[in-house]
């Protein structure tokens, strides 16, 4: 079979064609109170032994004789807890006082405790009593009665009064001083550690953190510090902590910052405002041209004390992720950082990588972010050729394969779509001359969301033939439309780059 004369040129993606055409209720309440009966009535098991009722005042005898004092008795032993009796006994309705006996054998208690429990079975109503009635737990005797003294019991002695001895008013006035020299290292050490504490978030250090009594002193005192590459100073200017990645709010970064685009000649305006804010507009020299700012600095707490609101930019480095970013010299591993007002320049740690375009941004204004837009990633010249020579070698070896399945996207099917069958193995393909000139000289562009997978150009179909049968015919046929090369790509950051095809 002859090739088809009609071959229609070649286009990306299009299908090979055949060589031929084709709650609980509450217990009612008593009416009424009863009310108390001459005799008491049996009463339920108290908890305590109730007290007597207290009984109409008695009338003082006309002439009572002073009671016999009563001797102490003898080593009295520590009477035990009284059993309950069976019925107590009522006391003895006395008109007079109770006196104690005068023998040396304890007194009686005019009331024994009753044992919880066990009923008190009252006859007659009780005579007055002089004796308060015994708590649970209280020895078993009676109070003493008009001004008797109770047996056995001990007073101590009212110790007289007087001055204090010497001794103790040398102790008290030791005491005192002893404590006005606590309070005072206790002072002086707070003092030291709210001095030695830097305003502003500088962070901690040996240096106290710096004042400034205007606003114009603020930000001259800043714009200084910064010149000067003293990032802990500049920072304890700043009414807070910068909120973003301080990775470049150092010594080192500054110092790099000065070398790229030194800032000198620095002008600040006086400024004395007392409404507790202030815009200062300060000039100065960066790499020798003139920048002029406005920073606003406060003082709302009226301490004194002016401090700069914001005073730092910024840098977007999310486009260089995975590229090994640095920024003056320092790795840098976030999508953004902050930085002070100054030079800065962008740079890449990837053997493989370089950056191109403005790689040196500035930043003088607060909340201001440098303009990276134009600073892009790109092979070095060595890592060009070898992206170069991977594509060529997977190219050629797809190119040479005579099978169906070649690999880099050019794979055919064993039956095409008219039909038309097609022998494994006898596959030829080949690339025109323009084809070849893009394999070796196509550009080689970093992925905007990988930077590190660099991506070719399209390449087109290949011309292919095969041996081929169809309706019992068998012969060579050109196929058509066969699959073409599309775009390579290679993650140039890996130790083992690996072509692939989109």
């Amino acid at each position: 079979m002859s090739d088809n004369d009609d071959k229609a040129p070649d286009q990306h993606g299009a299908k090979p064609l055949p060589a031929f055409p084709g709650a609980a209720a509450e217990p009612d309440a008593p009416a009424a109170p009863p009310q108390q009966p001459p005799a008491p009535q049996q009463p339920p098991a108290p908890q305590q032994p109730p007290a007597p009722q207290q009984p109409p005042a008695p009338q003082a005898p006309s002439a009572p004789q002073a009671p016999s004092v009563p001797q102490a008795p003898s080593a009295p032993q520590t009477p035990s807890v009284p059993q309950a009796p069976s019925a107590p006994q009522t006391p003895p309705a006395s008109q007079g006082p109770y006196v104690p006996p005068s023998t040396g054998q304890a007194p009686a208690a005019p009331y024994a405790p009753q044992t919880p429990g066990a009923p008190q079975s009252p006859g007659a109503p009780q005579p007055p009593q002089y004796a308060a009635a015994p708590q649970p737990g209280a020895a078993p005797y009676a109070s003493p009665q008009y001004g008797s003294q109770p047996t056995g019991a001990y007073t101590p002695p009212n110790k007289p009064k007087g001055k204090l001895g010497t001794g103790a008013i040398i102790g008290i006035v030791g005491g005192a001083i002893v404590l006005v020299v606590l309070l005072v290292i206790a002072v002086g050490f707070g003092v030291s550690r709210i001095g030695g504490t830097p305003g502003g978030g500088g962070g901690g250090g040996d240096k106290p953190s710096a004042e400034a009594s205007s606003p114009s002193d603020a930000v001259k005192g800043y714009l200084t510090a910064i010149a000067d590459s003293d990032a802990k100073t500049a920072l304890s200017y700043l009414s807070s902590s910068p909120s973003g990645d301080s990775t470049l709010l150092t010594d080192e970064a500054l110092k790099a910052s000065n070398k790229l685009g030194p800032i000198t000649k620095i002008t600040v305006p006086k400024s004395d405002d007392k409404s507790g804010s202030a815009d200062v507009t300060a000039s100065y020299l960066l790499n020798g041209e003139k920048v002029s700012t406005t920073f606003t600095a406060s003082d709302y707490d009226r301490d004194g004390k002016w401090e700069i609101s914001g005073g730092t930019g910024s840098i977007y480095t999310r486009s260089f992720d995975g590229l090994g970013l640095t920024i003056n010299g320092v790795a840098v591993d976030a999508e953004q950082v902050d930085v002070f007002p100054g030079t800065y320049e962008l740079a890449t740690s990837l053997k493989n990588f370089t950056l191109t375009g403005p790689t040196k941004v500035t930043v003088t204004e607060s909340y201001s972010s440098a303009d990276t837009s134009e600073i892009k990633p790109a092979l070095t010249d060595a890592a060009l050729q070898q992206f170069h020579s991977l594509v060529r070698s997977a190219v050629d070896a797809c190119i040479a394969s005579t099978t169906l399945a070649a690999g880099c996207g050019i794979d055919i099917p064993a039956t095409i779509s008219d039909g038309t069958q097609l022998t494994d193995g006898t596959i030829t393909r080949s690339l025109s001359a323009d084809q070849n000139a893009t394999v070796d000289s196509m550009k080689a562009t970093p992925s905007y969301d990988n930077p590190t997978l660099v991506e070719g150009e399209y390449i087109g179909s290949p011309s292919v033939t095969a041996d081929c049968t169809k309706d019992g015919a068998t012969g060579r046929c050109s196929i058509y439309f066969a699959p073409s090369l599309g775009k390579p790509s290679v993650d140039m950051a890996s130790d083992n780059p690996v072509v692939k095809w989109d």
